[in-house]
Parts: structure tokens; sequence; C-alpha cells
């Protein structure tokens, strides 16, 4: 999660209603259509099938409330999560509450700057930075840092699995107003809710800002409007490849999507699969 979002932000009180998954059953209406573009309709099923193909421990960077490790703990999986917000982990261990007792003890989680960890001689099979969890750390030297803890904690055979948003289909110029995104049902409430979105220009050190606010309908027919705003750093196919390098790793399959789709400049995502070089 981005360091400098607080506990009580907006995008993480909304976060488990914006970013849903298909095996939500508290509203499984929240998997709407939109999943699709945001990226986040096939995610796990690529995560889980790559967990089972590598076989071992799992390493998940910015893990947030568990919509990865969650799935894959089901699945029999060892995953260590690693998340600096307090709040994100909070989340994270209430849902764990709802888990089966063995599929909960497949579950480590760490509270730590991810750019500072470090667990000695520990090493996983598999290390996930899943959907654009990398992009919301909005520093260079900090995305560095990431990838080479990534690397350092990675077995020789290991895999590091990167998805993030492909920034040639985002606009240099950002967007002139703000739009409705979606309307959803907020996981905390029960109450329905608009999420109004927009993208900065991007700026010099290739940082965006995300911005805009939610509206949510409470029982007593009142809206209640909580503004957002946050950085990412979208990162381009080329400049990934050359952090990857000076982290000790290499580009050995890069996809489009969550399908395995070919990479292609009009690709909604970059989802690369990296191994020791």
């Amino acid at each position: 999660m981005n360091p400098g979002t607080g506990n009580d932000d907006p995008s993480i009180y909304y976060y488990d209603s914006d970013y849903p998954s298909p095996y939500d059953t508290f509203f499984p209406e929240n998997f709407d259509s939109v999943t699709e573009y945001q990226g986040i309709a096939f995610d796990i099923e690529r995560h889980r099938e790559l967990a089972s193909e590598f076989v071992g421990p799992v390493l998940e960077v910015c893990c947030g409330t568990g919509r990865v490790a969650i799935p894959l703990a089901r699945d029999g999986v060892e995953v260590t999560g690693v998340d600096i917000n307090h709040a994100m982990l909070q989340r994270f261990r209430k849902f764990l509450e709802t888990e089966d007792k063995a599929t909960a003890n497949r579950i480590t989680l760490i509270e730590q700057d991810a750019a500072k960890l470090d667990l000695g001689e520990i090493r996983f099979q598999t290390a996930i930075l899943a959907f654009n969890s990398l992009l919301c750390i909005p520093d260079f030297q900090q995305q560095c840092a990431v990838l080479q803890v990534a690397s350092r904690h990675l077995r020789p055979t290991g895999r590091l699995l990167i998805d993030i948003v492909n920034p040639l289909r985002l606009k240099l110029e950002g967007d002139p107003v703000p739009k409705p995104f979606f309307t959803r049902k907020d996981r905390n409430t029960g109450n329905t809710y608009t999420r109004f979105a927009m993208m900065g220009p991007f700026e010099t050190d290739h940082k965006q800002k995300l911005y805009g606010w939610y509206d949510e309908l409470s029982s007593d027919g009142f809206v209640k409007r909580r503004p957002y705003s946050l950085y990412w750093r979208p990162i381009f196919r080329f400049e990934i490849e050359l952090m990857l390098r000076e982290a000790g790793l290499k580009i050995l399959q890069i996809e489009g999507g969550h399908r395995k789709e070919p990479y292609t400049a009009q690709s909604p995502r970059i989802f690369l699969i990296a191994g020791k070089s």
C-alpha cells in the first residue's frame, strides 16, 4: 500500500469494495463488469495457477487485505504477507477469522516497509507483487529497493510475479474532469456508493496523482462525500526490465493480461514472470 496513505484514508476504507474478489460472497454483485477494466477479473486465478506450478512457499509483497493471499492459502500454499499499512493488515486478520483454521495457519503477516524487509535465511519459491502494488510505491528508488528485497528472498529457482498496468494505455495529460467509475455496495455499511475518479498528468518523475471522491447514500437518504487523493508511479516495459536486471533478475515471460495474452502496446496489463539472472 502507498506508504503515505493514512489508516483512515477513504481509499483504505473502501478498498475491499473497490477491488472485489470473485470469491467474495459478502456482496457478490460488486464483482461486476468493471472488474475486467480494472484488471482484477482474472488475476487471482493466474496467481493460483502459477503458485501451483512453481510449488513452494509464497512471499506476497504489499499484500493488502488478503485478496490474493487468502485464496492461495486455501489451496494449501504457505504465504507470508508483508504490508506497511496497519489498517490493511487489521482487515486481513479480520477476514482470517472467518477462514478455517488450516487456511489461517498457512498465513504469516508482517507489518513492515517492504523496501526494508529482511527475513534472514528464509527463501521463497514465489514472490508476488499483485495488482499495481509496485506502482503504489510512488518513488523510483523505493520501487527498485522492493524488487531487490524480493530477489534476495527468492530461492535460486524462484520466480517473481509482477502485475502492473500498461502505461501506454494511460493519458500523459491526465483526465480533464472526474467521472463516475462504478457504483457498488460498501462492505462496511451495506450502503450504495459511487466512486468518482480522475488521473492527473504525468509528472517529471513519472508520478501521477489519482484523486476524486466517494458519494455514499445512507439509509436515511443523505449522501456522505469523502474525497481521496494519492499518487502512483507507472512503470514502462523496458524500465521494469532494467530495474529487474539491477535486482539480479531477468524477465522469463511477459503477458498482456491474466489469461496468457501476448503483450502489445494495446494490452491493458503487463504481467511478468521473472527469475534469477
